[in-house]
């Protein structure tokens, strides 16, 4: 069964990562607990609870792996050369970033290979996949990270933490939720 994922990576497509500056940011910033409890694995820090806005009346998010395997847990993505597909909900539906509607039949054989190129069905324009606008139910990137066993749309990033993020890295940041695994896995 697929983990449910909250999913940050560069805005810019075409930005690298350096995991370095990246696992420095999220400790300093008390997202993260500076020691892995398993390879490439987090627990969640001091401020991940104010870093995070949870949605709905009362979310239930397992912050400790001896509650349970299905913990909250943060991992970084292995940069990468190329750009990847990370993930996505079931109930995405990109629109062109020219035309800015919804386009109809986006669902290629190749649409997660990111070379492939998307024809708008309104305005013709073609567009690579990983451009297209996602409204955060899909992910293509360099590198990143992932908060694992948190649904979609259950929390959003505050303004706080995608500052943090860009004052460090120096572009800004972006997220999608998945539930269909993309390449990395956490």
């Amino acid at each position: 069964m697929p983990i449910a994922k909250l999913i940050f990576f560069p805005a810019n497509t075409d930005q690298s990562v350096n995991n370095t500056i990246l696992l420095d940011t999220l400790i300093q910033q008390q997202f993260i607990i500076a020691t892995a409890y398993a390879e490439n694995h987090f627990l969640p820090g001091d401020n991940f609870l104010s870093l995070l806005t949870f949605l709905g009346c009362s979310p239930n998010i397992n912050l400790s792996p001896e509650e349970g395997e299905d913990h909250c847990s943060i991992s970084l993505i292995p940069s990468s050369e190329t750009i990847e597909y990370l993930g996505r909900t079931p109930t995405i539906h990109p629109k062109c970033p020219l035309c800015k509607k919804r386009i109809a039949n986006w669902k290629t054989e190749s649409w997660k290979n990111t070379g492939s190129i998307c024809i708008c069905d309104k305005c013709q324009t073609p567009t690579p996949y990983a451009d297209l606008n996602w409204k955060h139910e899909c992910g293509f990137a360099r590198g990143g990270f992932i908060v694992s066993h948190i649904y979609p749309h259950e929390a959003l990033p505050t303004e706080q933490l995608l500052s943090r993020l860009k004052q460090a890295t120096h572009f800004d940041w972006d997220y999608c939720y998945a539930n269909e695994s993309g390449q990395p896995s956490p």
